[in-house]
């Protein structure tokens, strides 16, 4: 019997990502990404066991990745979620497969934390209650304005994903900016 070939995990992770992001979800079978690897697919299911435990260990792994992509370590809780707004954009842009993989499974995607789960509970509530110190606003007028302009980039990702809405990278940026701007106004005018 021939020795076992060892491929570490991480690297047929991030093989299938690459696949995912270039191909989309439909491109993505043990066969598919041993043929990325140049190998056969038993390193791939001596590593996972079966399609199911692989595809959920792809679905964690891409989840990180976007979530990297969208992290900030910044104080300003503006700065921050501008960043995850940004990420979020450009990865509609630059990867929209990886977009469209991710929300193709909600339910494990919010059981993972969900797009822009590098704000954990704590992390969220501390840059609410930042947001509603630096605005003058209460806490309660911050937490809704992080979810309208969640929300919003959402709808806007969307549209673009779907070819909807006909923009550039700079104006999807521009309108999320002019949103945040009108939600902050309405709670500052209270």
């Amino acid at each position: 019997m021939p020795p076992k070939v060892q491929i570490q995990k991480e690297k047929i992770l991030e093989t299938a990502l690459q696949l995912l992001i270039r191909d989309g979800y439909e491109a993505i079978t043990i066969k598919t990404v041993a043929k990325e690897l140049g190998s056969s697919t038993q390193p791939i299911s001596w590593t996972f066991g079966n399609m199911e435990n692989f595809r959920e260990a792809l679905a964690e792994y891409a989840l990180e990745y976007a979530n990297r992509k969208m992290h900030s370590d910044s104080d300003d809780p503006m700065e921050a979620y501008g960043k995850v707004g940004t990420g979020y954009i450009d990865m509609a842009f630059d990867e929209p497969n990886l977009i469209r993989f991710l929300r193709s499974d909600e339910k494990r995607l919010q059981g993972s934390g969900g797009l822009g789960g590098s704000f954990d509970d704590r992390a969220k509530a501390d840059r609410q209650k930042k947001l509603a110190e630096q605005y003058c606003c209460t806490e309660e007028e911050a937490g809704k304005f992080m979810q309208n302009i969640v929300i919003y980039t959402q709808g806007l990702v969307s549209m673009i994903l779907s070819g909807g809405l006909h923009i550039g990278r700079e104006e999807a940026y521009q309108l999320v900016h002019e949103m945040a701007e009108i939600l902050m106004q309405s709670i500052m005018k209270k």
